[in-house]
């Protein structure tokens, strides 16, 4: 089974969950961690290494954070190289996570990992430059094409 754990800076972790959960439904494998400025960062590290110590036999956690090389996604690096049993995707957007949320427990490790960040590539898109290779314009319908 998957877990995830959302770990940001601030709230936005939360926002996202219930951001998740008001499109998808109630979601019972997801965890948040939010760094705020009241957290030092051996509490942060101890406060993550808590949750995921909370691993179920057989299940795997997905740990998504918001920023490479930024606070967070550090701490997150530094538990996986001592416990070395999770896998950290950084960048995380709203499409990657409905991807791997809803990819559902048929799906490997890896083909969800692959398949959120390949969502979040491609939910990236200037609609300006998309709307004037579609030669569209703002009084057209508003179509927009794949």
């Amino acid at each position: 089974m998957k877990h995830f754990l959302i770990a940001t800076h601030g709230e936005l972790s939360q926002a996202f969950i219930e951001t998740v959960e008001l499109i998808a439904g109630k979601q019972t494998n997801v965890s948040y961690f939010g760094m705020t400025k009241l957290k030092s960062g051996d509490m942060a590290k101890e406060e993550l290494k808590d949750i995921l110590s909370t691993k179920k036999e057989g299940e795997h956690f997905i740990v998504l954070t918001d920023v490479f090389g930024g606070s967070v996604t550090n701490l997150c690096t530094e538990l996986l190289l001592e416990m070395d049993d999770f896998d950290i995707i950084t960048g995380l957007n709203l499409p990657m996570i409905l991807t791997m949320i809803l990819a559902g427990e048929e799906k490997s490790v890896a083909d969800t990992i692959a398949e959120g960040i390949s969502a979040a590539q491609n939910g990236i898109i200037h609609i300006n430059n998309l709307l004037k290779s579609q030669k569209g314009s703002m009084s057209d319908d508003f179509t927009i094409k794949d």
